[in-house]
């Protein structure tokens, strides 16, 4: 055997620990899914083989169109506002100032907090009547809307859950990205003539290119997957205004779990998209 041989086989055998859940965890529940499509069941009866009906029947949903509308603007609404805030979070907080070890603890606790828990507790703060948030604005003379029951303030309401829950984390990852911004880079700029806007936007921002990237695709794969917190606060109503992709085909899979999972399918398809181009953009960055 060559010494090549040898190595392959070695590496196979250090990654198979790993792989072996992957396997088990992911990609075989996912060609279940897969193959579940191609057939009509309630999980009672026998499976019935309907080929590609499924997929047609998804693909002239009404309710369907709708959910994707949403999950798409609950996606583009809570990545950028999450990455703007923890941008400008990382910023702030990669200075030794005072307290900052503290506020960056602070900024984290909410990501501890499960998210169905973190739901009920902003369900309550959102309650139109004795919730916490009316109450305040009820100090000032305004009256509170119904923030979950509204069509209207319903999904943005549930996008400024996601936001405030998970923002530490991208702050974090970010943070981390400019303390490996070697410290006499910035201090050049400074000799040159950079006022501090411009040594951020000229000089660190662009050093940041592949910290960033990650950034966006795990907003975007986890905005995309999103159902606790729709789930929990407003069960994708009032009226489908908050009925994401997940909440759609959870709502399905009880009565014919082929067509929930055509959906997943189609689902998993659109989340490899931003996965896919992290790539590409990642080749093209190191070239």
């Amino acid at each position: 055997m060559s010494a090549a041989r040898r190595e392959s086989i070695s590496a196979w055998l250090f990654m198979l620990p790993g792989l072996i859940p992957l396997v088990a965890f992911l990609y075989w529940p996912l060609g279940q899914a897969f193959g579940l499509s191609f057939f009509q069941w309630n999980l009672l009866g026998d499976p019935k083989f309907v080929g590609t009906l499924q997929y047609e029947r998804l693909i002239a949903s009404e309710t369907f169109h709708q959910s994707l509308m949403v999950t798409l603007v609950y996606t583009v609404g809570v990545s950028i506002t999450a990455y703007a805030l923890s941008l400008g979070s990382a910023v702030m907080l990669n200075k030794a100032i005072r307290g900052v070890k503290a506020v960056r603890t602070v900024s984290l606790l909410p990501a501890i907090i499960p998210m169905v828990v973190a739901g009920v507790i902003w369900k309550f703060i959102y309650e139109p009547t004795g919730g916490p948030l009316n109450q305040m604005l009820a100090v000032f003379g305004i009256e509170g809307p119904a923030w979950l029951q509204d069509p209207a303030l319903a999904l943005p309401s549930v996008m400024l859950v996601s936001v405030w829950k998970d923002f530490g984390i991208y702050m974090l990852v970010l943070l981390g990205g400019l303390q490996q911004i070697p410290r006499d880079i910035e201090e050049a700029a400074w000799i040159d003539g950079a006022t501090p806007t411009q040594t951020f936007w000229r000089v660190k921002f662009p050093m940041l290119g592949a910290v960033n990237l990650f950034v966006l695709v795990l907003l975007i794969f986890n905005s995309f997957k999103v159902f606790d917190q729709v789930w929990v606060m407003t069960e994708g109503g009032p009226g489908n205004a908050t009925l994401t992709i997940i909440t759609f085909l959870y709502t399905r899979m009880q009565v014919d779990i082929g067509f929930a999972a055509a959906g997943t399918t189609v689902l998993f398809l659109l989340v490899l998209i931003p996965l896919t181009l992290q790539v590409i953009a990642r080749r093209k960055v190191k070239s």
